[in-house]
C-alpha cells in the first residue's frame, strides 16, 4: 500500500502532507499510523527546525474516516480513539514547532490534529467543525485543547452544537492565528518558519519543551476522561443510529 503521508525536508523545515486527496484526507487507520510514524521519526531528527503539516488536494482533512467510525463498537472504540490520540500526541511531543497549514475543510479528528500543532494558518476557503455530537459521540482526546484556544463559552457552543465556522470566524474565536487566500497561504506560513529558522535552534527546542510542560497536566487528564466517554458512548446504539441518519441525509 502506498504511504498515506508524505514528508519532504527543505532547509530545516519538514513538510508533512496527508496524502488521501480522493477521500479528502479522511483519517483512516493506515493514514493515522503513517502520520504517527512520521512524527516519531521527526522527533529523532536533530536537523529538524520546524514542521509544516498540510493536506493534499482540496481539504486539510474531513476527519475520521466514516468507514472506520461505522465499524466501531464498545469492544474496539477505545483502540481506534487511542490510535488517533497517538498521532496527536506525536505532534504535540515533536521537539520543534509544528505549524498547521489548513486549506479547505478541517473537521472532527482533523481539527484535534490541528489543535495539537503549535500554530495554525488557514486559507479563506477553510471551514472548521466538531460534528461528533451529531453522530452520537462526544468530542474527545485533543478536543480538550479547544477551551484553551477559544475560551470555555465559545468551545461549549462549538462542541454542543456541532456548528461550522468559516476561516474568519475561526480567527475571531482564536482557533487559528492567520487567515489569508489560498494563493498566499505558503507565504503566510513562511513568515513563521523564517523567524523560527533565524532563532537559536536550542532555544526553540527549549521553548517547545516549556510550552508542553505548561499545558500538560490538565490536558492529559482531560484526554483520559475523553477516552472513557468515547468507549462508553459505543456501549449504546446511539453512535450507529445517528451516523446512519447523517449518511442517509447525505445520500450515502
Amino acid at each position: 500500500m502506498e504511504p498515506q503521508v508524505k514528508r519532504e525536508n527543505s532547509g530545516g523545515v519538514a513538510h508533512v502532507v496527508l496524502q488521501r486527496p480522493e477521500k479528502l484526507n479522511a483519517l483512516s487507520r493506515n493514514l493515522i499510523e503513517d502520520l504517527t510514524a512520521t512524527f516519531v521519526e521527526l522527533a529523532a531528527d536533530e536537523d529538524a527546525r520546524c514542521v509544516v503539516l498540510s493536506g493534499a488536494g482540496r481539504a486539510f482533512s474531513a476527519g475520521a474516516d466514516v468507514a472506520e467510525l461505522n465499524g466501531l463498537n464498545v469492544d474496539n472504540a477505545e483502540e481506534f480513539i487511542r490510535l488517533l490520540h497517538g498521532a496527536c500526541q506525536a505532534v504535540r511531543d515533536c521537539p520543534v514547532p509544528v505549524i498547521a497549514k489548513i486549506d479547505g475543510p478541517c473537521l472532527g479528528g482533523a481539527l484535534e490534529l490541528a489543535a495539537s500543532c503549535d500554530m495554525r494558518a488557514a486559507s479563506e476557503r477553510s471551514s472548521f467543525a466538531m460534528p461528533e455530537v451529531q453522530i452520537g459521540i462526544p468530542s474527545v482526546i485533543e478536543a480538550a485543547l479547544l477551551p484553551r484556544l477559544m475560551g470555555w463559552g465559545r468551545a461549549c457552543e462549538f462542541l454542543y452544537t456541532g456548528k461550522s465556522l468559516t476561516a474568519d470566524e475561526a480567527l475571531q474565536a482564536g482557533l487559528v492565528e492567520k487567515v489569508t487566500s489560498s494563493a498566499r497561504l505558503d507565504d503566510a506560513v513562511m513568515v513563521w518558519t523564517a523567524a523560527i529558522l533565524k532563532a537559536g535552534p536550542r532555544a526553540i527546542r527549549a521553548q517547545k519543551t516549556l510550552m508542553r510542560r505548561w499545558e500538560s497536566s490538565f490536558v492529559d487528564e482531560a484526554i483520559e476522561a475523553g477516552v472513557d466517554a468515547f468507549r462508553e458512548a459505543h456501549g449504546t446504539d446511539e453512535p450507529s443510529t445517528k451516523l446512519h441518519e447523517v449518511l442517509s441525509r447525505r445520500g450515502n
